[in-house]
């Protein structure tokens, strides 16, 4: 029986939209290459979060970049930070995508020292470091500064595996945890949005039922299944889509029942990325179409429980208790 590897890579639909988002980002990566002499010497990195990154493309796909430098607050320069972001707005409006959510209001340069100093405090959450953190392991594509956004990624993953060194019964809970609370963090988060009758809430809902909860158990189940036990096996794992790394917690489970289900899974998931785009800017769900997603949803999910309950997911306890 083929592998769920081998099946998410002989996808059709999917690959498709893989291509689509390397061919969007490579374009990206040739804007931001010719603003060099805007970003040398500020020791910064680009990334980008959302469907380009996950490889999930579509035509309503935006630009959800972060910037994060690695340069001590006293030595950085606000008019700096303001060239660095002038032209990337620049380069979101040149290539055509929408403009940044919220106005804009989490554009801004991330300091890499403030993003570990403040793991946990309230300011991790008010100046939206955690998600900025978070999206970084979950689902990134660097964009500009390859051998910077390599070093972040590393610094990150040794501050979540600072214990492993030398034990053989580490288990990588914090970062276990931090995934959990990223997507209670979400759920919330959706929970506020309800009460805005300018947000188009029910989409926000669909997402989250798919391609929100893809990107964080796609990451969570590897860590159950102790696969990911160091730092080293983390920052291989970093590299991968959320797709790519449940794929491969699938085949760590080697059951014939989950990997006969899986083609469906795959489909399911297509399925909602070409409702979401039929949708476009429509504010509402028809009925019929909402119900039918709902128990798209129902069959999704169900599906990733029954893969993180399994007897080999050796961590499923802690995420409960």
């Amino acid at each position: 029986m083929m592998s769920c590897s081998d099946q998410l890579l002989r996808h059709e639909q999917l690959e498709r939209r893989r291509q689509e988002a390397d061919d969007r980002l490579a374009k990206v990566r040739d804007r931001l290459k010719d603003g060099e002499k805007v970003f040398q010497d500020k020791q910064v990195t680009i990334y980008v979060a959302g469907s380009l990154a996950r490889g999930d493309a579509g035509k309503l796909s935006d630009l959800d970049l972060f910037l994060i430098t690695t340069k001590q607050d006293s030595d950085r320069k606000w008019l700096d930070d303001l060239e660095m972001l002038a032209y990337v707005l620049k380069t979101n409006n040149c290539l055509r995508y929408d403009r940044f959510s919220n106005d804009g209001k989490y554009l801004k340069v991330y300091s890499l020292d403030k993003c570990l100093k403040v793991l946990g405090a309230p300011e991790d959450d008010i100046e939206n470091l955690f998600t900025a953190r978070m999206l970084l392991l979950l689902e990134s594509r660097c964009v500009y500064n390859q051998t910077l956004y390599e070093y972040v990624v590393n610094q990150v993953l040794e501050h979540y595996f600072r214990d492993s060194q030398s034990k053989d019964t580490f288990r990588p809970l914090f970062l276990l945890n931090d995934l959990l609370r990223y997507w209670r963090t979400l759920c919330l988060n959706y929970e506020l949005t309800r009460d805005n009758p300018d947000r188009p809430w029910r989409k926000k809902n669909i997402n989250l039922k798919f391609s929100r909860m893809l990107t964080v158990f796609g990451t969570v189940l590897p860590l159950t299944t102790k696969q990911i036990r160091d730092i080293a096996t983390a920052r291989e794992f970093v590299k991968l889509s959320p797709h790519s790394r449940f794929a491969r917690g699938l085949d760590f489970l080697d059951d014939h029942a989950l990997n006969r289900k899986y083609s469906g899974f795959l489909d399911n998931y297509e399925n909602f990325l070409c409702s979401k785009e039929a949708m476009e800017d429509s504010q509402e769900i028809p009925e019929t179409e909402r119900r039918n997603l709902d128990a798209a949803a129902a069959e999704f999910s169900g599906f990733i429980y029954s893969a993180l309950t399994h007897e080999k997911a050796e961590l499923k306890r802690y995420l409960v208790l």
